[in-house]
């Protein structure tokens, strides 16, 4: 009679393994089917002609089919057909080594439905066979999510390069059409004058100039849409202070007003290339507005923790009531775009401006930024 330690019976589903007794030989643990049944992986036994031996309820159930039904059967046939041949072949290491690599599968269910699944494996011994034992994790819900998110990342895609077609074909637009304005008005400032000059008539002579000023601000409307195009465009560098203002300056042509710069030699700061405008700007409007000006000056401090520019003039100042209404876009005795423009710019990089003159005594901007967007100088 066959001991029951030496039984070669084909193995029943769900069968409980026997653990070989002290002073077996070393090699694959016994399969342990009391265990595998409370697991909510899915674990599936295999045998050397690759034909499924056990399957724990959790696998059966996502499966769609019972454990009993699929004994005997290829495992093979629960795999998508893709992923076959490279199943084959991990199958066949897992009975040559001890630690074999995770990979991914796809599992076919009964019902249509595919499961993606982690694969984990190790030799076992299934009734004193060797065997080899999967670990299934179940990553169905992970890989649908990520093949929605490649193809939400596709259509971004295609939706950013029709935008960046159509802004180009926009901004190339924009550029014939100022090109052609300017060209206009060009002309029309020339007959202008020679009205004025030709004009007899002191009314019809002031009309003319006043067209002419018209013109100008034109103009300065079609430069600021060239501006206001290329905010943020370019990714923002970092800038030296002082630089920027010596550089505002000789732009601006200030004139018999004097300009003080003031800050820190190597003092930078992080903002978008445009950010000389915002000096410029600021230079211009002293100015042009300051009535009685004769100097600006630029200065720098800290302020909890953070890095304060200082713009001040010793014109007539800002009315309280309008420090901050001249940042909004129209405002002004002039296009009123300039400081509308220079607050767009700081704001790419969290730089903020305000205000914060005493009315007759000088205006006074102040720049704060924030302290990861400068450096010190000497740093």
């Amino acid at each position: 009679m066959t001991s029951p330690d030496t039984d070669n019976r084909p193995a029943r589903p769900g069968r409980k393994k026997r653990v070989p007794g002290p002073g077996a030989g070393a090699g694959p643990d016994s399969f342990d089917a009391g265990r595998a049944e409370t697991q909510s992986d899915f674990i599936v036994v295999y045998g050397a002609d690759n034909r499924i031996l056990y399957v724990n309820p959790a696998f059966a159930e996502a499966m769609g089919s019972a454990a009993e039904e699929m004994a005997g059967t290829p495992l093979l046939s629960s795999i998508a057909e893709e992923f076959r041949d490279t199943m084959t072949a991990n199958m066949a290491a897992l009975l040559e080594t001890s630690e074999p690599p995770f990979y991914e599968t796809r599992l076919l269910a009964a019902h249509g439905l595919v499961r993606s699944v982690i694969v984990k494996g190790r030799p076992v011994l299934y009734d004193n066979r060797p065997a080899g034992l999967l670990f299934l994790i179940d990553i169905t819900e992970r890989r649908v999510l990520e093949d929605l998110l490649t193809a939400r990342a596709e259509e971004l895609f295609e939706i950013s390069t029709a935008y960046q077609l159509a802004n180009k074909k926009l901004n190339l637009l924009s550029s014939i059409t100022r090109h052609d304005i300017n060209n206009q008005l060009t002309a029309l400032k020339l007959y202008l004058s020679v009205l004025e000059t030709e004009q007899s008539d002191a009314t019809l002579a002031d009309y003319c100039r006043k067209a002419a000023t018209a013109a100008d601000q034109i103009g300065a409307m079609i430069r600021f849409t060239r501006d206001y195009e290329e905010i943020g465009i370019t990714a923002p560098v970092w800038h030296d202070c002082r630089a920027i203002v010596d550089e505002a300056a000789r732009e601006a042509t200030p004139g018999p007003v004097a300009i003080h710069n003031d800050l820190p030699p190597g003092t930078e700061i992080f903002a978008d290339p445009l950010v000389v405008k915002v000096f410029y700007n600021l230079i211009d409007n002293a100015v042009r507005y300051g009535q009685k000006i004769t100097a600006i000056r630029f200065s720098l401090r800290e302020d909890d923790g953070k890095v304060v520019i200082v713009c001040e003039d010793d014109g007539v100042g800002v009315p309280v009531e309008e420090k901050e209404r001249i940042f909004e876009p129209g405002f002004g005795k002039n296009t009123g775009l300039g400081l509308a423009l220079s607050r767009e710019i700081l704001d790419i990089t969290g730089i903020t401006i305000e205000e914060t003159g005493t009315p007759g005594a000088g205006a006074r901007f102040e720049m704060t930024v924030p302290v990861e967007n400068c450096q010190p100088a000497g740093t």
